[in-house]
């Protein structure tokens, strides 16, 4: 089925923005969060509000003097202790992908942006300090051995340690931020930088598409071929040679990235950074799929029928949503922009709705008028060129320009600009007519400057009459006639008199 390409102003057709990005270029190493002392001093409160970890308790007296939120942090963080597997509704022998998703669901169902419920809030801390020990291998191993007590002993004094961190930094590095809250999930246990944008920036496709003046002008199918990269059958878009080869990234414990805690003048400043082992995928592949070369995508060809628009011009990009590359990994696929070009045709040339031609005339049909054949975009057509027409005017020929892309039913112009073609060299014969006809046009001046002139005595008479017998010029009383004709008259006699 042919897919319909519609327009909508400055959003499906519109300049194209290349290059396009890659994904790599599109992930940020890293983004800070600046959590200042004013912001310390708001409350419990300010917990969900974007604040930033705190290092742990232990690690020194810097954060002693801000005791009512750091207090809040810890009692969260000791509750959840006492059974996280339970808190996350899983069995101790759980696999990293079934608490992902078991923290996925209860973080949605009690986030505090979507549950105004009593004891939300709370819940939601217990959840997220579950999932930020049941997440890290190394952390899991020594809750299972240790329990709480072991988690205490192995952070020491290091402010690198996450325990007590604030659920909402847990909730955007899994989710991606409000975007995945409300939108969608993120690439499942990785920092998602916005991660559904840029991996569909990074699977769009750009299409050169190139067409004849007259396809552009009334739309019509067209069948293309576009080169695009398909998920690879052989290993499911996972890249991995099978699936004992995937292996969770021990530096990140699978999240695909690193959050850490440093005190400076300024506060606490909490740095989330992408996992540079597995580039924040969250895992490593130890032996790739041959196919592919790990990269779980090969190339392939697609046949498309598209319906192209009356109406669009050079240069304009066409967007067909969901028609890039396909991530089946991720579940997500780009878009396919469509760059137009537009061949030039012979002798005609577009300007905006309205389309232009040169046409040549002989001087004679210059004067006399004629009919004559020209080149439209819908075939030859007879244009009537009225007598008398000048060098440079123009002939329109009304609706034969271009639709209107957004209201095909109406339709540009198309003008023919005249250029009359004078004769360098001509024969005896007509030298002598021209003559003759020369003759004549002087004859007929003539007669009409003097037919003026002739005009102009006779009113002089008239005037200098008038003036004679007007009834003031001769002293008599004439109560009728008011004294302003009179002069009136008499400015006319002058007027014409003076040279």
């Amino acid at each position: 089925m042919p897919i319909a390409i519609t327009h909508t102003p400055h959003s499906s057709i519109s300049t194209f923005p290349p290059p396009f990005p890659n994904s790599s270029a599109l992930r940020p190493n890293s983004f800070l969060k600046f959590h200042t002392s004013s912001s310390l001093s708001s409350g419990a409160s300010t917990f969900f509000n974007k604040t930033l970890p705190f290092p742990n308790p232990n690690s020194g007296g810097f954060l002693r003097r801000r005791s009512p939120l750091r207090r809040a942090s810890l009692r969260a963080s000791a509750t959840a202790a006492t059974d996280y597997y339970s808190t996350l509704k899983v069995g101790r022998n759980a696999t990293l992908q079934e608490i992902k998703a078991s923290y996925r669901k209860l973080a949605r169902k009690y986030h505090p942006d979507l549950n105004k419920g009593p004891g939300a809030e709370e819940k939601f801390k217990e959840i997220s300090a579950a999932y930020e020990v049941l997440s890290d291998d190394e952390k899991r191993s020594l809750y299972d051995r240790f329990g709480e007590a072991g988690l205490q002993g192995e952070n020491g004094g290091s402010s690198n340690y996450s325990q007590g961190v604030d659920p909402s930094v847990i909730f955007d590095a899994f989710f991606g931020g409000s975007d995945g809250l409300f939108g969608g999930m993120g690439e499942q246990g990785g920092i998602n930088f916005n991660f559904r944008n840029r991996g569909n920036q990074a699977l769009d496709i750009r299409y050169d598409l190139y067409m004849s003046f007259e396809e552009a002008i009334f739309g019509g199918q067209k069948e293309i071929e576009v080169p695009c990269s398909e998920t690879c059958d052989k290993c499911d878009g996972t890249g991995a040679k099978s699936s004992s080869s995937i292996k969770s990234c021990t530096a990140c414990g699978g999240r695909g990235g690193v959050v850490k805690s440093e005190r400076t003048p300024f506060g606490v400043m909490s740095q989330v950074s992408t996992c540079l082992k597995c580039g924040g995928d969250g895992k490593i592949v130890t032996d790739h799929c041959q196919s592919c070369g790990g990269s779980g995508q090969v190339q392939s060809k697609r046949n498309m029928k598209i319906v192209i628009p009356p109406g669009v011009s050079d240069g304009a990009t066409m967007q067909i949503q969901g028609e890039g590359n396909l991530d089946k990994k991720r579940g997500i696929a780009g878009d396919l922009y469509l760059v137009v070009h537009v061949n030039k045709k012979h002798g005609i040339w577009r300007d905006g709705l309205h389309l232009y031609s040169k046409i040549n005339i002989d001087y004679t049909e210059a004067i006399l008028g004629t009919v004559i054949k020209v080149e439209t975009v819908e075939g030859m057509r007879d244009l009537q060129i009225p007598s008398g027409i000048q060098p440079g005017e123009r002939v329109k020929m009304s609706r034969m320009g271009v639709p209107n892309i957004n209201k095909p039913s109406f339709r540009g112009d198309h003008h023919f600009i005249v250029n009359v073609l004078i004769p360098k060299d001509i024969s005896d014969t007509e030298r002598a007519l021209v003559k003759e006809l020369a003759s004549l046009r002087a004859s007929s001046r003539l007669h009409s400057d003097s037919a003026n002139t002739n005009g102009k005595d006779d009113l002089k008479k008239g005037l200098h009459q008038s003036v004679l017998t007007h009834p003031h010029h001769c002293g008599g009383v004439a109560s009728q006639i008011p004294h302003w004709h009179f002069q009136f008259l008499y400015f006319l006699f002058l007027l014409v008199y003076l040279p």
